[in-house]
């Protein structure tokens, strides 16, 4: 519980902070989206989460092996 606890504390810290840097909708979500991705790819120093694997359950390979989720995202929200 610890753990998921301080995952959502995370989480929601930045949100805040999005919240309060943010000057439309569009540049807040994008934020937002962009820091939870580095967190997840464990590119964040200011956390001690590790990256992320996705499965693809039918194909049982990983899906995000060649590039970091937030550099996809910036691919394709162009």
């Amino acid at each position: 519980m610890e753990k998921d606890k301080k995952f959502i504390e995370q989480i929601l810290s930045i949100r805040d902070y999005w919240l309060k840097v943010g000057k439309d909708p569009k540049e807040v979500v994008d934020g937002f989206i962009h820091s939870l991705l580095v967190m997840f790819d464990g590119d964040a120093g200011a956390n001690d989460f590790h990256p992320i694997q996705l499965i693809d359950t039918v194909e049982t390979e990983i899906i995000n092996d060649q590039y970091p989720l937030h550099e996809i995202f910036h691919m394709l929200n162009k």
